[in-house]
């Protein structure tokens, strides 16, 4: 009954739009952190073609890192939970694009070529839509290559949260809180190694600002 529900365009804009509150309602009652912003502000302003990942449990309070007049558009799923996501953003000023990543492409590639083109700020969940969780997929990457874009990684974490024990162990936070906020190193494609060992890169410089956005949130 709930599923069908939600399958309903009005019902999801409601909902949408109850948890677009919900997350203002966090963002302005917690303290929030934002650590090593200095170099993506510097490649705004040299205006470089910019892909911003973060891993699909911290979707919804991403955009609150995001302080800057250039557009941020996300990549969402075209799947219901995903409309439901793109309502609720599009009340905080967030475009969306409609699509998904998997293991060997970016679904929607030429729109967010594109707005690349048009030097908007794209951001990708690299983990989305189904996983598996937190691991960077080729599809990313190979969009990066065929760009030459700029890949900003981000994560931000929360003192006080509940983990889902959905795939993606979504992390729902709590008003009156903490949050901190860590923009990774930019990694540009390194035509020197494999298309394998540039996903490494990547992964592992997440992984860091994950890591450490986590220590600095407790």
């Amino acid at each position: 009954m709930i599923k069908k529900l939600l399958q309903n365009e009005l019902i999801q804009n409601i909902v949408g739009f109850l948890i677009s509150l919900y997350i203002k309602v966090c963002f302005h009652t917690s303290l929030w952190y934002v650590r090593n912003n200095k170099s993506i502000e510097s490649h705004i302003k040299k205006k470089s073609k910019i892909i911003v990942i973060f891993w699909h449990n911290r979707l919804l309070m991403a955009p609150f890192c995001w302080e800057y007049k250039n557009n941020f558009k996300m990549l969402i799923s075209s799947h219901r939970d995903g409309r439901i996501i793109s309502s609720a953003v599009s009340y905080l000023g967030i475009d969306t694009i409609e699509g998904s990543s998997n293991k060997n492409k970016i679904t929607s590639a030429k729109q967010i070529i594109n707005e690349l083109n048009q030097k908007n700020i794209i951001g990708i969940t690299p983990d989305g839509p189904r996983g598996p969780n937190q691991k960077i997929k080729e599809g990313l990457v190979s969009l990066q290559k065929k760009t030459n874009s700029v890949i900003f990684p981000l994560c931000y974490s929360a003192k006080f949260y509940k983990q889902f024990s959905s795939w993606d162990k979504f992390m729902f936070v709590y008003p009156f809180n903490k949050f901190v906020a860590i923009w990774g190193n930019p990694i540009i494609y390194d035509k020197k190694k494999s298309l394998s060992q540039n996903i490494l890169i990547v992964q592992n410089e997440l992984d860091r600002v994950t890591m450490l956005s986590k220590n600095l949130s407790k």
